[in-house]
């Protein structure tokens, strides 16, 4: 093996040439006796297919920045697999890219918390050494900074910021890339570390969990793992005896009817016939309810029925392939005679942009409204009219009629109430005149019941505030009722 001829004092990176041996690694596991908490350091996966190769080093870097992808968990909840860390080690890779550097290494802390001083790190004090002395040590791979999710990650205690700023510092311009961001602490004028005081605290901190959420249910996402939400229509809940995860397993009761549904509105239905047909069924919703239009068009326009799933509003895809990221939950097969074609096909018409999942839209043409809209009633019964027509089961439907615009050939007839209930055949009224009987009642009630009352005044009570008078004695006399 030789020895990297790194210069850290003048920056300058010469042709690297290292041994295609194994790494010295961290490896504090114990095969005899299995815990969550270790710590551990090895070549990047597609830095080590490329030596496996006999390829150098300095032809995989092409004048990128060797950097190191530090990750580490505080409280592993799994088996000690490493899944956490793992996530972060992809993440960083992505992140480093972006700034024209590459991760040579990985530096991984599992179930070790960084907020403790009694608590070591040995992958962050071996990753502080490598870096201030510009590779490492065995294999002479150079580094020169570090990439983490968030710098929490990497240090926590004060002592910990300074060991790794020093480190960074000794390199010569070290490189700290902080999620997509890159950080200058070799500069720092002092904001960062008087910031690590009250890291814990405040909505900074809200915002990181809140980011550490996001980025999880990405990662999860683009790994096709059941992501935990309510039970859907289709599949089986969570449950504790016997174990399973939610929304994973379909249930074979409630699958037939999801497939239908899916079924109906590639074949031309309309919402209003399929919700009508499966509520006749006496099917009812996951949650036990009778179902709705909305209803309908969220289960039928989900891709969770063909494996798909939704992320920042488009359907995930895999980067490398192109094709839709297939999840482990069961999901609709040939067997069942529905396919992603099938789901693409009924998106076309779908112009709801809740439900629109990630599906591109085409320009309405419409203007966009200046100034702030009032929202005013255009019809002055609609949703207090309830309609009474009986069901097939003979009973009342009680659903509220909307006002509907008039339009094709009953134009003529004017605008409308309809019954909203889908299993309704179409109860209808004309609103002017359904208007004008109402309004009748309504002021003929008011004449029998109020006419003979005298009509009683009251003062206004800012009236004296009216002439403009700003004087606090006039103030004083408004406040305490006098004029």
């Amino acid at each position: 093996m030789s020895d990297c001829p790194w210069d850290a004092t003048e920056g300058v990176t010469p042709l690297i040439t290292v041994h295609l041996g194994p790494v010295r690694a961290i490896d504090t596991r114990n095969p005899s006796r299995p815990s969550k908490t270790f710590s551990r350091s090895f070549v990047a996966p597609s830095l080590q297919t490329w030596l496996d190769k006999g390829d150098t080093l300095d032809e995989w870097l092409s004048g990128r920045t060797p950097v190191i992808s530090y990750a580490r968990i505080s409280a592993d909840r799994l088996n000690g697999d490493g899944i956490g860390v793992g996530r972060q080690h992809k993440n960083n890779t992505k992140n480093a890219e972006l700034h024209g550097c590459a991760v040579v290494l990985h530096y991984e802390d599992n179930n070790l918390s960084a907020a403790k001083r009694e608590v070591l790190r040995p992958a962050f004090r071996q990753m502080c050494a490598d870096i201030t002395h510009g590779r490492e040590e065995e294999s002479g791979f150079p580094v020169r900074g570090c990439v983490a999710v968030e710098k929490e990650r990497v240090y926590r205690l004060p002592r910990d910021f300074v060991a790794f700023q020093d480190a960074l510092a000794i390199v010569g311009e070290g490189v700290f890339i902080e999620d997509t961001t890159l950080l200058d602490l070799v500069n720092d004028d002092g904001t960062i570390m008087s910031g690590i005081e009250t890291s814990g605290l405040g909505e900074a901190e809200v915002g990181k969990i809140r980011k550490r959420t996001m980025r999880n249910a990405a990662d999860r996402a683009e790994e096709g793992r059941t992501y935990g939400a309510p039970r859907r229509f289709g599949w089986l809940g969570a449950s504790r005896d016997p174990y399973r995860v939610g929304n994973r397993f379909r249930n074979e009761e409630e699958w037939p009817h999801l497939t239908d549904m899916i079924k109906l509105r590639y074949a031309g239905r309309s919402w209003r016939s399929i919700t009508g047909e499966i509520n006749k069924k006496r099917v009812t919703t996951a949650r036990g309810g009778a179902w709705t239009e909305q209803g309908v068009k969220g289960i039928v326009t989900n891709p969770a029925w063909w494996g798909g799933r939704v992320l920042g509003g488009e359907v995930l895809m895999n980067a490398e392939t192109g094709e839709p990221v297939i999840g482990e939950w069961d999901h609709a097969e040939e067997s069942d005679g529905c396919t992603y074609e099938m789901w693409r096909s009924i998106m076309v018409g779908v112009q709801a942009n809740r439900l629109h999942r990630g599906m591109k839209k085409k320009e309405t043409g419409r203007p966009a409204a200046e100034g702030m809209r009032t929202r005013t009633r255009g019809y002055l019964f609609s949703g207090f009219l309830r309609c009474g027509r009986l069901n097939d089961f003979d009973e009342i439907y009680y659903s509220k009629l909307s006002g509907n615009k008039a339009s094709g050939r009953n134009a003529k007839y004017g605008d409308y109430y309809r019954c909203g209930d889908p299993n309704c055949k179409g109860v209808g009224r004309r609103v002017a005149p359904v208007d004008q009987y109402l309004e009748g009642l309504a002021l003929a009630y008011l004449d029998e019941e109020f006419a003979d009352i005298e009509v009683k005044v009251i003062p206004w009570r800012g009236t004296c505030f009216a002439d403009g008078v700003e004087r606090s004695g006039r103030v004083w006399a408004c406040r305490n009722g006098e004029r």
